[in-house]
């Protein structure tokens, strides 16, 4: 027997494990999580529920529990530690099909368009200004990178060269010092 849970595994021993703990009333929840006791309970005090469907939701929670606790037991102390870990971070949500559309769909659109904050966008710029348009003779209609900065809110350089209005020219002097390109 293996003393390790693969991905899959681990996976389906996170959903258990997160279950058990939702049904035990430990694991946290927005609202108000149905404990196994508290819905033996509330649904017996309706009349809703028959001995033997009472007894099998008791005996799922006991056998549901064992198993969680030997398989847990069996692995080794750095598997254990990242299963605690990863279930720190682990959830366990009923979401309806719009809301899981809705996610799978935002979740594809950040694959396709980055977000980044401002501030590191302009510094990101900026480097990149760094490389390509310092000193560059290239017309704007050919840069893959005008079109970027424009619908991005780039400042222009201001330098006003004919080529692009992003390009300046600067030199480092012999302190590495950056000057003004003599024209």
């Amino acid at each position: 027997m293996r003393d390790y849970l693969n991905s899959s595994e681990t996976n389906q021993f996170m959903v258990i494990l997160a279950l058990t703990q939702l049904l035990e009333g430990t694991r946290r929840m927005e609202h108000n999580a149905p404990k196994i006791i508290s819905m033996l309970e509330e649904w017996t005090s309706k009349n809703n529920i028959t001995k033997d469907e009472h007894r099998s939701l008791k005996m799922a929670d006991t056998y549901l529990k064992k198993f969680v606790q030997s398989v847990y037991d069996r692995l080794s102390p750095r598997e254990q530690k990242t299963i605690d870990k990863k279930l720190n971070k682990f959830d366990f949500r009923l979401v309806d099909d719009f809301t899981l559309k809705k996610i799978f769909r935002e979740t594809s659109d950040r694959m396709v368009n980055a977000v980044v904050p401002r501030g590191q966008f302009n510094d990101w710029t900026e480097q990149i200004m760094q490389i390509h348009c310092n000193g560059c003779t290239k017309d704007c209609n050919a840069c893959p990178l005008y079109e970027v900065f424009e619908d991005n809110f780039i400042p222009e350089s201001s330098w006003n060269l004919p080529n692009c209005k992003f390009a300046y020219t600067l030199e480092e002097d012999n302190h590495g010092q950056l000057r003004r390109h003599a024209k």
